[in-house]
């Protein structure tokens, strides 16, 4: 698999984390932070289903003897969407690990919970950095392609 589609079922089994967010909540107080706590925690736990499950798929989407045509590669709409998630996740999370380590701490095993605040995150960053890299790449391919001479189509002035 290329790497390019490496990041792409990367950043799609990241986004899809959102999905599984429900099934993993887990909420122990009634204010804000207590929610955006659980949301970050349900994220975490879903990230690490859907990221394997995409990068399978990519794989099998993308095997050598498949008679299917390749996926295109990522574009700008897969790196905008996926920039501003992982902004999202990482100002939140940052937001979550001060208020973990103000006084009052948070409900719960304070330790635990900053555990969860850091890998969001990180979770957040390698997202911005997979964005990132989307980005760039499309915009250097976008580039390339702008580069073509008229003149070796015997365009005539």
């Amino acid at each position: 698999m290329s790497i390019m589609l490496f990041l792409r079922f990367s950043a799609i089994g990241l986004l899809c984390g959102v999905v599984l967010v429900p099934l993993a909540w887990i909420q122990r107080g009634d204010e804000f932070e207590h929610l955006r706590l659980a949301a970050l925690m349900g994220l975490d736990v879903a990230q690490v289903v859907t990221v394997p499950i995409a990068l399978a798929v990519g794989a099998w989407k993308v095997r050598p003897w498949s008679k299917r045509p390749r996926p295109s590669p990522p574009g700008f709409v897969l790196g905008g969407v996926t920039f501003a998630f992982g902004v999202l996740v990482m100002t939140q999370a940052m937001a979550t690990t001060s208020w973990l380590e103000g006084r009052p701490s948070g409900v719960g095993d304070p330790d635990g919970e900053s555990f969860m605040a850091m890998l969001a995150v990180l979770s957040g960053g390698v997202t911005l950095l997979i964005s990132a890299v989307i980005l760039i790449n499309r915009s250097v391919a976008l580039r390339r392609s702008r580069k073509v001479s008229y003149a070796a189509y015997g365009a005539v002035t």
